[in-house]
């Protein structure tokens, strides 16, 4: 068969009624020339069971032992992709007719850069447009290294379309970080490539109650193995210093929510890490007092593939309230 334009990964995960609106977003796009690569990560049988009756033969399925890790499952995908291009969607998100042709046209137009994102638009579980989010998104192109460390860059997975050389040549999504990876692969792409930004709404991306990330302590986790993982990569004295805070105010966040859930092991193990890293804000300390002293709160239990990390974690937000 000859090679597609661009490929699309999706993984899956339950949740039948998103993947159908997420697939037949697809084969909406008025760029017809795409396959689709949907890897399964161990579904349910009325999901499987759609799964296996693909409209046509653009669309494949890999189905995968469950693995609860969305970076192995995305680069199962990425491992079989034939594009020039590499996109991705989430199985509970969906795209504009017009995102795959808009962006390729993006990437044409400018080949040293490497990779590209869009604008989104959030939506319910029903989905109808969400409004009066607090933090507002804006788009930065070129090197951006330094606007998506301070998270200042939202780049929505459902958004990014690659070359899908870079993208295995950076090794694809860390397999080793359950959450947070997506931010890990986009530090990594800033490092290596300016990146190109379309500022229309290409994507709806959905907020619903079985969201990877309503684990608040895996999300606060992932954010401190990112920062203590960039500190190593970035080039300048600026940028490590901007990890090492982040890490530090990641690190105390993070023992404060393990001790409002009674995680006193993890409590004491992340403490004792702040504590090595040089964490000393007198507040976040404090948070932590607070936080054991108030009665106990259950965590979300883990669910399946994550929407883009909330900015409602994020360390700058912490320092507004």
């Amino acid at each position: 068969m000859t090679a597609p334009l661009v490929t699309v990964v999706m993984p899956t995960f339950n949740r039948l009624e998103y993947a159908r609106a997420a697939v037949a977003s697809v084969y909406a796009q008025t760029c017809r020339d795409w396959e689709l690569i949907v890897v399964d990560d161990g579904s349910d049988e009325e999901t499987c069971s759609f799964l296996r009756r693909p409209p046509d033969a653009r669309m494949s399925v890999i189905f995968h032992a469950h693995s609860g890790t969305p970076a192995l499952i995305r680069n199962c995908g990425i491992s079989l992709a034939r594009g020039k291009y590499i996109a991705f969607l989430d199985s509970d998100d969906q795209w504009a007719a017009d995102k795959l042709q808009r962006q390729i046209a993006l990437m044409e137009s400018a080949p040293a850069r490497r990779w590209s994102y869009s604008a989104v638009r959030r939506i319910d579980a029903d989905g109808h447009e969400i409004y009066g989010r607090s933090v507002q998104w804006a788009p930065h192109s070129g090197w951006i290294l330094e606007q998506v460390l301070r998270v200042d860059a939202q780049i929505a997975t459902p958004t990014v379309m690659a070359q899908t050389a870079f993208v295995r040549e950076l090794g694809g999504f860390d397999e080793n970080m359950r959450f947070i990876e997506d931010y890990d692969l986009w530090s990594r792409m800033a490092l290596r490539s300016e990146v190109s930004v379309e500022p229309a709404q290409l994507a709806d991306v959905r907020s619903h109650t079985e969201q990877f990330t309503l684990d608040r302590i895996g999300g606060l986790e992932g954010w401190a193995n990112l920062y203590a993982k960039m500190e190593g990569l970035v080039p300048s004295q600026q940028l490590r210093a901007l990890c090492r805070q982040r890490k530090r105010e990641y690190l105390l966040l993070l023992a404060a929510q393990q001790a409002r859930v009674r995680d006193w092991s993890g409590m004491r193990r992340t403490a004792v890490t702040a504590a090595l890293a040089r964490a000393f804000s007198p507040r976040g300390w404090l948070r932590i007092a607070r936080a054991a002293a108030l009665p106990a709160r259950r965590e979300a239990p883990r669910q399946s593939f994550q929407n883009p990390p909330r900015r409602e974690d994020s360390p700058a937000r912490e320092r507004r309230e």
